[in-house]
């Protein structure tokens, strides 16, 4: 099995991407086709559909969330990372990271087979004179991630609202407030500032771990150095600079 496109998103490294789809529902994402598939007539018919499945595989590189590890990322090619462990039971971070669960009852990453499944909003089909290109919001895709399958989402199919969420039901979500001062937003793209404050909300912090309300962490975005600090339910964006 083989890749047939791989995603571009605005977030290179692992540190920052969604737990899952739609928590950053506004998150710009673009399918770039490999050349064997990169025909046009191969998507006739999605632009119809709202939201896709996509299947792909998981590619855990370096953590992130230092400066160190924006400027080494910017450096190199190398986006494949690592994923060579597995362990039957994981601590998901819905839980803060302390409670374990069966690994096939979470979407942990760290699996016998690293694939990942998301649903996707399609933006727009793009048909170009090199294949066609999958605009997509709300993924939850590091950049450069591998496609392997691209289905439509079928609302009488999919759609289950008698669903019961298991332990996720008990513990909801917890969103930050986001300070981010106006003379910092003006140096992010206005399309992409959205998505950007939606991502920071949802706490790209490590569950479980201690944190000090000074040290401040960085999260690589749209080749821009995202620099804040948290303050027990605040988030402060202290600095914006090129990565």
């Amino acid at each position: 099995m083989k890749p047939i496109a791989h995603i571009r998103t605005d977030l290179p490294q692992k540190f920052g991407i969604p737990r899952n789809s739609f928590l950053a529902p506004h998150l710009q994402g673009r399918i770039v086709f490999e050349p064997e598939f990169a025909l046009n007539s191969a998507v006739a018919g999605l632009d119809g559909f709202s939201h896709a499945w996509l299947l792909w595989e998981f590619e855990n590189g370096t953590p992130g969330g230092t400066a160190q590890d924006i400027a080494a990322d910017a450096a190199t090619d190398d986006k494949s990372g690592t994923n060579t462990k597995w362990s039957p039971t994981v601590r998901p971070p819905r839980l803060g990271g302390s409670e374990r669960m069966g690994v096939f009852a979470t979407r942990s990453p760290f699996r016998p087979n690293p694939i990942g499944l998301t649903c996707v909003k399609i933006d727009h089909v793009e048909l170009t004179d090199d294949g066609p290109i999958i605009h997509v919001l709300g993924a939850d895709l590091r950049d450069g991630t591998p496609i392997f399958d691209i289905k439509p989402y079928i609302p009488f199919a999919d759609c289950h609202p008698d669903t019961t969420g298991g332990f996720i039901d008990q513990a909801p979500w917890h969103e930050l407030d986001v300070d981010f001062p106006e003379t910092l937003q003006a140096h992010i793209e206005g399309d992409k500032l959205e998505g950007l404050v939606e991502v920071l909300r949802q706490d790209p912090r490590r569950a479980g771990s201690k944190h000090d309300p000074s040290h401040v962490y960085h999260l690589a975005f749209a080749a821009h150095d995202i620099a804040f600090t948290v303050d027990g339910d605040a988030l402060h964006v202290v600095e914006v600079a090129s990565a």
